[in-house]
C-alpha cells in the first residue's frame, strides 16, 4: 500500500536501492516527486481513460527513469484498473486519445530490440536475500504494478498468437493422421499375427509355431490298413476335443491332471462300411517343444496304463518301437459281459506331436501290428515339420501295458474286468503285510503272513456295490531270494493245489492251466491258474486261484466269486499274468 504523505511518498517507477554489502556510505537523497492532485478520486492519467504515450527514440521507447536491461523487464501493458481494487499510478506522459484498434489498424506486433548489457561489471549490482526495507517494499510494490498496468495489450496478442498456433498444431496432427492411414493401406509384406501368435490364415487355437493341419491327420487311404475288406471316410474332424466326438478309450475329453495345455489339438473320425463296421479316432496334439510333449506322453501313457474308465478292461499290452520316438500300445475291453467292443490303442510321440489312434470292432479286436501300421504312415508326414523320428516300419511284441495306478508294481483299476450285472469301478485298500487269518482256497498250502521272503506285500480290491456278497480279489507279492527261489516256491503251491483233494475231501480242484506272459525288460512270467470248490454245510464256494513267478517275485492272486460276481476263465489268466507283469515294472 502506497504512502500518500508528501514526505515518505516516491514515485512508483523508482530505482530499486538493494541493500549493498558491506553497506555503502549514504547516497544523496533523490528529489521527492510532488504527489499529483486527484480529482473526484481518480488521478488525472485516469480520467480520459488512456495512458499517455511516451515518445519514441531512434524506434525505441525510453526507459523511464533508466534501468539496467538486465535488471527489469520491458514494459508490458494492461487496463488501467487492478483487481485488487486499488487505483494504479498515472503515467508520467502527457494522456493522448487513440481509438479502439481495428482489423485495418492492427499490424503486426513489433518487439522493441533489447538494449545490451553494461560491458562494465561494476554496474551489475547484485540483490542481497536480506529481509527488504520499508523503502524496498515500495520500490518493489512500483514494479509489479508497473508489470501489471502494462501486460493487458501483449496478453490480447498472445491470444492471437496462441490461436494461430492451436490452428497451425491441428493442421499439423490431421497431416499427421492422414499419413499414417495413407500408409496403413499399403500392401503388407509381413504376414498379419494373430493375438495367440498365429498367422491371420490359421485355423483358431493354433499359433505361428504351429505344425498341425488337417492333411496330417489320419486319412481313409491310410486307415484302410486296420481292415481292407471296407471302405473308409471321414466323418468328422474337429480342432478341440469336444463331448460330441468321441475320444480314444481310456481318455476323457478334459485333460489329464499335469498334462501341459496344447498348441494344437485335432480330432478325427472315420468310418467304414458293412456289417459290424469298425471305425476309427485319431486325436493329435502338437506342443510348444519336444520336452513338453515328452512330459505330455508321459501322461498319456500312465492314463492309458491305468485305464480308470469303469467298465473298461485292459486286455493287453503291447510294446511298439519304430513309430516316431516313443509309442505304445494296448487292447481295452469295454462293457460288461460278453457284449464288448474292442478298442486297439497305439500311443506314439514324434518331436513336439503326440498321436493316439483308437481302432474300434465290436467283436475281436484289430490287431494292434495293424494299428501301428496304420500311425507310421501318419508319422512319417508329422516327423519332419514335428522335429521327430521319422521311423515307418513299426515293431510290435507282447508286454505289459504302460506304467499306471497308484502303486507301480500292483494292479490298477483298468486291470480288472467288470463284474457283476452292472458296471461299478473296483476300489483297492493300502498296500500292506500279509494277513496271519488270509486262508485262500485252504488248498495252497502255505501261511502267507509266515512265509520266508525278502520282502512280502498284499493288497485287496473290491467291487463296495457287491454288497452282503463282498466281492473282491487279493493280491500277495514275495520277493524271494532270485528266480530260481521263485520258480521253486511257484511249483509248490501248483503241487500242493493239485493234490489238495487228496489232503480235503471237501475240496474239488481243476487241473492247473499253465499261463504265460512277457514282463518288463523281457522279463519271462509263467504260472498256473485253477479253480477249487470247497464244500461246507452253508453249500459250495467257488475260488480262483493264480500263482505265477516273474524273476524273483512270486505273485498271487485269489478270487472269490459270488451272486453273479465273476470273472471268465480268459479274464482270470490274463488277471494273474497281468499281476507278474506289474510286478516287473518296478523293483
Amino acid at each position: 500500500m502506497v504512502d500518500q504523505e508528501s514526505a515518505t511518498y516516491r514515485p512508483r517507477r523508482a530505482y530499486i536501492e538493494p541493500d549493498a554489502e558491506p553497506a555503502q556510505p549514504d547516497r544523496p537523497a533523490q528529489p521527492e516527486r510532488p504527489a499529483q492532485p486527484e480529482r473526484n478520486g481518480m488521478r488525472p492519467a485516469e480520467r480520459n481513460g488512456t495512458r499517455p504515450a511516451q515518445p519514441e527514440r531512434n524506434g525505441t521507447r525510453p526507459a523511464w527513469p533508466p534501468v539496467a536491461a538486465e535488471d527489469h523487464p520491458k514494459p508490458l501493458y494492461r487496463d488501467d484498473t487492478g483487481s485488487n481494487g486499488w487505483s494504479r499510478p498515472s503515467s508520467r506522459m502527457t494522456p493522448m486519445e487513440s481509438d479502439p484498434p481495428t482489423d485495418e489498424t492492427m499490424r503486426p506486433i513489433a518487439f522493441a530490440p533489447r538494449g545490451p548489457a553494461p560491458a562494465d561489471d561494476e554496474t551489475t549490482t547484485i540483490l542481497p536475500r536480506s529481509r527488504p526495507t520499508k523503502h524496498r517494499t515500495q520500490a518493489l510494490d512500483a514494479i509489479d504494478d508497473y508489470d501489471d498496468d502494462e501486460r493487458t495489450p501483449l496478453g490480447r496478442r498472445a491470444k492471437i498468437a496462441l490461436l494461430i498456433g492451436a490452428v497451425a498444431t491441428v493442421v499439423v496432427i490431421g497431416l499427421v493422421v492422414g499419413y499414417a492411414v495413407l500408409v496403413g493401406k499399403q500392401p503388407q509384406t509381413q504376414p498379419n499375427v494373430s493375438p495367440s501368435g498365429g498367422t491371420g490364415n490359421q485355423a483358431p487355437g493354433q499359433s505361428a509355431t504351429a505344425v498341425l493341419t488337417d492333411d496330417l491327420m489320419l486319412s481313409p487311404s491310410q486307415a484302410k490298413v486296420l481292415d481292407r475288406s471296407r471302405a473308409w471316410k471321414v466323418d468328422k474332424t474337429k480342432h478341440a476335443a469336444s463331448e460330441d466326438v468321441s475320444t480314444p478309450a481310456c481318455f476323457g475329453v478334459e485333460p489329464a491332471e499335469g498334462q501341459p495345455p496344447p498348441q494344437q489339438e485335432i480330432v478325427r473320425v472315420l468310418s467304414s462300411t458293412g456289417k459290424n463296421a469298425p471305425h476309427a479316432v485319431h486325436a493329435a496334439t502338437a506342443y510348444s517343444s519336444a520336452a513338453e510333449a515328452g512330459a505330455a506322453y508321459a501322461i498319456a501313457a500312465k492314463t492309458l496304463g491305468s485305464c480308470e474308465v469303469a467298465g473298461s478292461w485292459i486286455e493287453s499290452g503291447h510294446l511298439v518301437s519304430r513309430v516316431g520316438d516313443q509309442a505304445a500300445g494296448v487292447v481295452v475291453r469295454v462293457g460288461p459281459g460278453k457284449k464288448t467292443e474292442a478298442h486297439s490303442i497305439v500311443l506314439n510321440r514324434t518331436g513336439r506331436i503326440m498321436n493316439v489312434i483308437d481302432a474300434v470292432r465290436p467283436s475281436d479286436a484289430i490287431a494292434i501290428a495293424a494299428v501301428a501300421k496304420a500311425l507310421a504312415q501318419v508319422n512319417s508326414k508329422q516327423c519332419a515339420a514335428a522335429g521327430g523320428e521319422c521311423s515307418s516300419d513299426p515293431l510290435v511284441k507282447d508286454g505289459p501295458p504302460p506304467i499306471g495306478g497308484d502303486e507301480p508294481g500292483f494292479f490298477t483299476s483298468g486291470d480288472l474286468p467288470p463284474a457283476g450285472p452292472k458296471i461299478y469301478p473296483w476300489v483297492a485298500t493300502a498296500v500292506e503285510l500279509p494277513r496271519d487269518d488270509f486262508l485262500g482256497s485252504q488248498c495252497e498250502g502255505v501261511n502267507w503272513a509266515t512265509i520266508a521272503a525278502k520282502s512280502k506285500s498284499s493288497r485287496v480290491y473290491l467291487i463296495q456295490e457287491s454288497g452282503k456278497n463282498f466281492f473282491g480279489l487279493n493280491e500277495v507279492v514275495l520277493t524271494m531270494k532270485d528266480a530260481k527261489a521263485a520258480g521253486k516256491q511257484v511249483r509248490e503251491i501248483k503241487s500242493n493245489l493239485s493234490s489238495c483233494k487228496t489232503r480235503k475231501l471237501t475240496a474239488t480242484v481243476t487241473k492247473p492251466k499253465k499261463v504265460t506272459g512277457m514282463g518288463a525288460q523281457n522279463t519271462k512270467v509263467s504260472g498256473w491258474t485253477a479253480v477249487v470248490s470247497q464244500k461246507s454245510t452253508q453249500g459250495t464256494a467257488k475260488y480262483r486261484v493264480g500263482i505265477v513267478s516273474a524273476g524273483p517275485k512270486v505273485i498271487y492272486t485269489f478270487l472269490n466269486p459270488r451272486g453273479g460276481y465273476d470273472f471268465t476263465n480268459h479274464q482270470w489268466d490274463t488277471v494273474a499274468v497281468r499281476g507278474g507283469q506289474r510286478a516287473t515294472q518296478v523293483d
